[in-house]
């Protein structure tokens, strides 16, 4: 029998008894509402006995933390030392509250209700960094709250993916860096950016230029299932097939660089088709059949805020993220023939006449605008639309009979309209 990590063996229990003075804690503090709104009267010496269990939970939870953190390089120093702080303030907070609840001492005890709250959620905040990283609660926020946020700009057109940037990066941040990032770096290794995959973890071939057979992080993907080795591991989403045949391509033909393009790695078909739909290009590109279009033109539309991507061979899918004070639909009747997806959520727009001359145009938003049934009609002209986004705006029943007329159009979303 081995006991040399006997101490990680009980630390990883950690997790498990972490929740449990939350939920005692919790469970007191509730009653003290309930009561105080006189809903009925609870018995103090249930919220006495919350405490208590949430207390000796509580020390259970910090020493097994200790344990778990000990001599373990796997964890930002600052991040975990913060984490383990806050817990043990928390754990002296339960036992005085319980103190302070049994003589009676009431305004000291209603303070401590409020600031316990306020530790339990920095102790959490930064035990849920240690875990899952520190973007993991705020990764898909409508509003972004740090402005240091790095933002991966959409390619323009198929010939400008970048392997890493556009492709790998994704998979990486999906599937391992969970367990690899600034707070919580297993193996000593973070994949949160460029400079901490070059440096590798303990065994630092992370990656062979041109010999992915000897990168560390396809031998860990490669692993049979159930080795305790494997990245990443039980009961986390494995890599797919094809994530796997990206990463090898990328080191073996690209060696590995953050500036190789996917058009210098020469892809099967079903991979570049399965790379395009995940971009948003369309992979067949003999499926649309456009009139060539000036560059000039296009490139003065993108100094001005627009937003234009080349999904195939002259076909747009065009957006404006701001809100404009210029007619949106007159600056791009110059590439009119040459836009097949439209997006002016939100721009005002109350009679988008003008569309009736997109005639290639297949998917176009206009929600969040002040469009009534009066601004539709148009759209039952346009044959070639097949999908078209109201939600918010002034459309009614009688409009959306108008639109479908229109056999072409499939899809059409309405919600929080007059319907």
């Amino acid at each position: 029998m081995d006991f040399s990590n006997f101490h990680l063996f009980i630390g990883r229990f950690h997790p498990l008894f972490v929740h449990l003075p939350i939920g005692f804690i919790f469970f007191g503090i509730i009653l003290e509402i309930v009561g105080k709104l006189k809903i009925f009267q609870p018995d103090h010496k249930s919220i006495e006995l919350s405490y208590i269990v949430g207390a000796a939970s509580a020390i259970i939870s910090c020493l097994l933390g200790y344990l778990l953190a000990y001599d373990n390089n796997d964890y930002n120093y600052e991040a975990i030392s913060f984490h383990q702080w806050f817990g043990i303030i928390t754990t002296v907070l339960i036992i005085g509250m319980f103190f302070l609840k049994k003589y009676n001492i009431q305004k000291m005890y209603d303070f401590s209700l409020l600031v316990i709250v306020f530790t339990i959620s920095i102790t959490g905040h930064y035990g849920g960094n240690l875990t899952h990283g520190s973007t993991y609660l705020t990764q898909y926020a409508p509003l972004k709250l740090n402005d240091t946020e790095i933002v991966i700009s959409p390619p323009n057109s198929a010939n400008e993916v970048i392997m890493y940037e556009h492709i790998i990066q994704p998979i990486l941040q999906q599937k391992c860096i969970s367990c690899h990032n600034t707070e919580k770096k297993k193996g000593e290794l973070s994949l949160s950016n460029k400079a901490d995959i070059l440096k590798g973890g303990k065994t630092k071939n992370l990656i062979v230029q041109g010999e992915s057979n000897h990168s560390e992080i396809i031998q860990r993907i490669l692993l049979p299932h159930g080795d305790e080795n494997i990245m990443p591991p039980e009961g986390k989403t494995p890599l797919t097939d094809k994530e796997i045949e990206l990463l090898i391509g990328w080191i073996d033909i690209g060696h590995g660089s953050f500036d190789t393009l996917i058009t210098d790695i020469p892809l099967t078909e079903e991979l570049m088709t399965y790379c395009n739909t995940k971009l948003g290009f369309i992979s067949n590109h003999n499926s649309i059949a456009l009139t060539d279009y000036d560059t000039s033109i296009v490139q003065d539309l993108r100094n001005k805020g627009f937003q234009i991507r080349e999904i195939d061979k002259n076909a747009f899918d065009v957006s404006y993220p701001k809100l404009s004070n210029i007619d949106l639909i007159s600056a791009l009747l110059p590439i009119k023939d040459n836009i097949i997806w439209l997006d002016l959520k939100a721009q005002n727009i109350q009679r988008p006449d003008e569309l009736q001359q997109f005639s290639e145009l297949r998917k176009l938003n206009l929600s969040k605008n002040p469009i009534g049934d009066d601004g539709v009609n148009i759209f039952k002209m346009m044959k070639k639309l097949e999908t078209i986004n109201l939600h918010s705006t002034l459309i009614s029943s009688h409009g959306i009979k108008e639109l479908k007329d229109n056999s072409s159009i499939k899809t059409i979303y309405s919600w929080n309209t007059k319907l």
